[in-house]
């Protein structure tokens, strides 16, 4: 094995460590996001329900209270939503990634084309460098004319 195909397997590793890091990450963000946003849907309901009263009952409001009071202690759903919100937020972002992942995968897993692959993630990380980080080639709609 020559030193293209070491320094293409290098790369391949750190770019697919660098995709599932990213993927982890946005599903871990996208998670939390998702337990509060369906919190908020779900306990808004009860609340309301519990704050109507038809009669001046004190046993009634005591018990409309812990109703809600259990409903908002209660976190299977939230735990259902996290797995989801993960799940989506990770899938979205490999999506988002999908050309360094094609890329790191054939340097990694090809033999005799692993420097070519190599030579593509390097491309795309020259792109990624100019026109994400930088900034460069992208038009800036908050400059008046």
């Amino acid at each position: 094995m020559n030193k293209w195909n070491i320094a293409s397997k290098i790369a391949g590793g750190l770019t697919a460590g660098i995709v599932l890091y990213n993927a982890h990450d946005v599903g871990k963000k996208t998670s939390a996001e998702h337990i509060k946003h369906s919190s908020a849907e779900r306990l808004t309901d009860i609340y309301m329900r519990s704050r109507r009263m038809e009669d001046l009952n004190e046993t009634t409001s005591k018990l409309k209270d812990f109703y809600f009071r259990s409903n908002a202690d209660w976190n299977l759903p939230d735990k259902f939503n996290a797995v989801t919100g993960y799940i989506s937020g990770a899938f979205k972002q490999m999506a988002s990634d999908v050309i360094p992942a094609i890329l790191a995968t054939g340097a990694l897993l090809s033999k005799k084309g692993a420097k070519w692959f190599g030579a593509g993630l390097g491309i795309y990380a020259i792109k990624y460098l100019i026109c994400d980080v930088l900034d460069f080639g992208r038009p800036n709609h908050l400059k008046s004319h």
